[in-house]
C-alpha cells in the first residue's frame, strides 16, 4: 500500500431509500471521515432505474455507490431474479470504473406475518424478502457485490422486537446496522486502498437466522498457499433451515376451525455454500478442518499478507473479507 492510495480521497454515492438515508446515509456520518471527499444523495430509485442512469452515463457513481433492495421489494412483487441481475449489472459497472457497490439487505421479519402461513400465502412480504435475499447472496460473490447484511444484524441485536412494520427498524437496530455498514466499507477498503491487517481471521459468514449452524465440507486450498479475490476459499453446509406450516387437511379443516388449533410441522434442509476470497492473501492456517461443526462467527482459518508468517489466530486484529456463492454440486 503507498502513501499515495493512503491519502487518496473517496467519492460517495448514496441512493436515498430509507433505509440507506436512515443508516450509513444519515447527514454528517460519512462526511466527517477524512477519507472522504464528496457524498453525493440521490433520489431513491429502483435497481433498474439506477442501471439505466449508470448505462446512460447519466450518473457517477464514484468510489462507493451505496444502494439497497428496498425500492425492488416493496413495489414488485415478483423481483428477485430481475433485482439480483440488475445488481450484478450496476456492480460490473461500477466496478469498471474502479469503484464498489454495496447493497443493504432488509430485515425478513414482518410483524404482521406469522411464517407458518408461508404455505397458504406464498408471496408474502416474508417469504419474497427471503427469497430476495438468498438470491443476492448466491450471486453476490461472482457479482462482486458488497452484501450489508440487515436481515443477521436485525436478528442478532433483538429480531422481531426491533421491527415495528415491515422494513422499519427501532432506534436501536438502526445504530446497529449502521455500525455493520461502517465496518463494511472499512474492511473493503474501499475508501483508501487496501487496509488488510497483517493478520485476519477467516471467519464463518452468516447469512441469515436460519443459517448459523453447519458443517465445513471441503477446504479449496491448503495452508500456505496464496489466494486471490474470487478464489474458493472452504464449502459450508449450514442445516436446520426451518419454516413451520399449516398442514389442515380437508377432512380435518372443520374440526381445527372449531378448536383453533392446526398440525404443525417442521421443513429441514441443507444450505450449501462456498466462501470465496474478498482479497488477496494467504491461507497461514487451517483451524476448522473438513467434517468440523462450525456456527457463523466461528473462526474457520488464519489469513496473512506475507507468506508463512509465524503467527496464530491470537495475532489476528481484523477479519477477513470474503463472499460467497451457491455451492457446485
Amino acid at each position: 500500500m503507498t502513501d499515495d492510495l493512503d491519502a487518496r480521497e473517496s467519492r460517495i454515492t448514496l441512493v436515498g431509500s430509507p433505509d440507506v438515508l436512515a443508516t450509513i446515509g444519515r447527514s454528517g456520518l460519512l462526511e466527517t471521515r477524512a477519507e472522504v471527499d464528496n457524498v453525493a444523495r440521490i433520489d431513491s430509485l429502483r435497481s433498474s432505474e439506477l442501471l439505466d442512469r449508470l448505462s446512460a452515463e447519466q450518473l457517477e457513481a464514484g468510489d462507493v455507490l451505496i444502494t439497497s433492495v428496498y425500492p425492488d421489494l416493496f413495489t414488485d412483487t415478483d423481483q428477485a431474479e430481475r433485482t439480483v441481475a440488475n445488481l450484478s449489472a450496476i456492480a460490473a459497472a461500477v466496478r469498471e470504473k474502479k469503484g464498489q457497490l454495496f447493497v443493504l439487505n432488509v430485515s425478513t421479519y414482518d410483524p404482521n406475518d406469522n411464517t407458518h402461513r408461508f404455505a397458504s400465502e406464498p408471496d408474502g412480504f416474508a417469504a419474497r424478502a427471503h427469497r430476495l435475499l438468498m438470491d443476492l447472496e448466491n450471486a453476490a460473490g461472482d457479482a462482486g457485490i458488497n452484501v450489508i447484511d440487515v436481515d443477521a444484524a436485525v436478528a442478532e441485536v433483538g429480531g422481531i422486537d426491533t421491527v415495528p412494520e415491515r422494513g422499519q427498524l427501532t432506534g436501536a437496530a438502526v445504530e446497529f446496522v449502521t455500525d455493520e455498514a461502517v465496518l463494511a466499507i472499512d474492511q473493503s477498503g474501499a475508501l483508501g486502498g487496501s487496509i488488510q491487517a497483517p493478520v485476519m481471521r477467516l471467519v464463518v459468514p452468516s447469512f441469515d437466522r436460519r443459517t448459523s449452524v453447519g458443517s465445513i465440507a471441503k477446504w479449496h486450498v491448503a495452508p500456505g498457499a496464496m489466494v486471490n479475490e474470487g478464489d474458493p476459499l472452504f464449502d459450508v453446509r449450514f442445516e436446520s433451515r426451518v419454516h413451520r406450516f399449516d398442514l389442515e387437511e380437508d377432512d380435518k379443516s372443520a374440526k381445527a376451525r372449531k378448536t383453533g388449533k392446526s398440525q404443525k410441522a417442521a421443513r429441514f434442509w441443507n444450505f450449501d455454500v462456498t466462501v470465496v476470497a474478498g482479497a488477496d492473501a494467504y491461507l497461514n492456517e487451517v483451524i476448522s478442518a473438513e467434517a468440523s461443526r462450525v456456527a457463523a462467527g466461528d473462526v474457520a482459518a488464519v489469513m496473512t499478507t506475507g507468506r508463512g508468517m509465524e503467527v496464530s489466530v491470537d495475532d489476528a486484529t481484523a477479519d477477513f473479507r470474503v463472499g460467497a456463492r451457491a455451492m457446485e454440486q
